[in-house]
């Protein structure tokens, strides 16, 4: 008779201690849901702090191209890296960069138009500074020029 007794009080204890099995997995659910949302909205901020500091670094290169301007009245000519522009500017113009991923054309040393690509879209800023560099607009591009 006690063993019965003690048997319904351990059930008790039991089911007043702990959880059940789908009360486990509806939580397990819902971090995970919560984790994939948060890991998605990590990665864009990701992406675009990159983006972020690319601009700058590629708006630092203009004001270095304008300060070598200014010195040698003619801008680098180069068609194609910006690596080969850097070696110009780099001690003088540009100190700090060692190495900087992104396209570059003068031709007649009166004029550049810079261009880096970017991972993410960034709105309306780099489809504007295309325009204003008289580039056809597409995505995922930002650009600088002498205007």
């Amino acid at each position: 008779m006690q063993t019965g007794i003690i048997m319904i009080r351990i059930k008790e204890m039991i089911k007043k201690n702990g959880f059940s099995l789908i009360e486990l997995l509806v939580v397990i659910s819902i971090i995970g849901v919560l984790s994939a949302v948060l890991m998605i909205n990590f990665v864009g901020t990701r992406e675009r702090g990159r983006d972020s500091q690319r601009i700058q670094d590629l708006n630092s290169l203009k004001s270095a191209l304008r300060l070598y301007y200014n010195d040698n009245q003619s801008y680098p000519i180069g068609d194609g890296s910006c690596s080969s522009v850097l070696s110009d500017l780099a001690d003088d113009y540009f100190p700090g960069i060692e190495s900087f991923n992104c396209d570059y054309i003068s031709t007649d040393g009166d004029s550049f138009v810079a261009t880096i690509q970017l991972e993410s879209d960034s709105g309306t800023s780099s489809v504007e500074s295309q325009e204003n560099c008289g580039l056809t607009a597409s995505e995922k591009v930002y650009a600088v020029c002498a205007n």
